[in-house]
């Protein structure tokens, strides 16, 4: 089974209007896609947003192809269960994805910096097809391929994991710093440059992942 992680950097005019709101608001950091349908010319999401309620529903309720929406709280921001008409646009790029021999992959996420960030499994053919059958205005950025891996959690190594846990149990990761990296190395019972390459290549692995980026 053949999968990617893919970027898309949608044009400003193509955004669904809540799209857009989290990309011009403060408030609001991105929308993440948990479940959705699969067909029609509307869909019923169920949404995670990080930000304030409050600004989203304002304005989530004056968007006119929102035919119904309801919010609850949840941890880091709320949910949205919503029923949303598709324009033409979003169509299209359903019609690309949406396609025999490929899969979406939830969650998908809705970025303030206008990007669709999804993973998709499947042939490798069909892969290729949907992303040649997005608009060409769209820039897609392939951020990872090769195969489907679910693991949850940041990747490290034993040895990383080791040198992470005796930097917090002394205080190098206290604000302020608590202890140096003559501790940690203590702690690893290793020279002083050893214990700086660990923590370096295991704080690479966490930003990577935080990020979503390929490393």
């Amino acid at each position: 089974m053949y999968a990617a992680r893919i970027a898309l950097e949608i044009p400003p005019d193509h955004l669904h209007p809540m799209h857009q709101f989290v990309c011009d608001s403060s408030v609001v950091d991105r929308e993440t896609i948990i479940e959705r349908d699969a067909g029609g010319e509307t869909t019923t999401l169920l949404l995670h947003v990080a930000g304030d309620r409050e600004g989203y529903e304002r304005t989530i309720d004056e968007v006119p192809q929102v035919r119904k929406w309801t919010t609850t709280a949840a941890e880091g921001g709320f949910y949205v269960y919503v029923k949303t008409q598709l324009r033409t646009r979003e169509q299209q790029y359903r019609r690309a994805l949406d396609r025999e021999g490929m899969l979406v992959v939830p969650p998908v996420e809705l970025r303030s910096d206008r990007t669709v960030r999804q993973t998709i499994v499947g042939d490798s053919d069909a892969l290729a097809a949907a992303i040649e059958a997005l608009p060409d205005t769209v820039d897609v950025d392939v951020l990872r391929t090769g195969t489907y891996d679910r693991s949850p959690g940041v990747r490290v190594s034993d040895r990383q994991r080791e040198a992470l846990a005796a930097a917090w149990d002394t205080g190098y990761y206290e604000l302020p710093r608590e202890g140096d990296i003559e501790a940690v190395a203590d702690e690893l019972d290793c020279a002083s440059s050893t214990a700086s390459d660990l923590l370096r290549q295991a704080e690479r692995n966490v930003v990577a992942a935080t990020l979503d980026e390929r490393l």
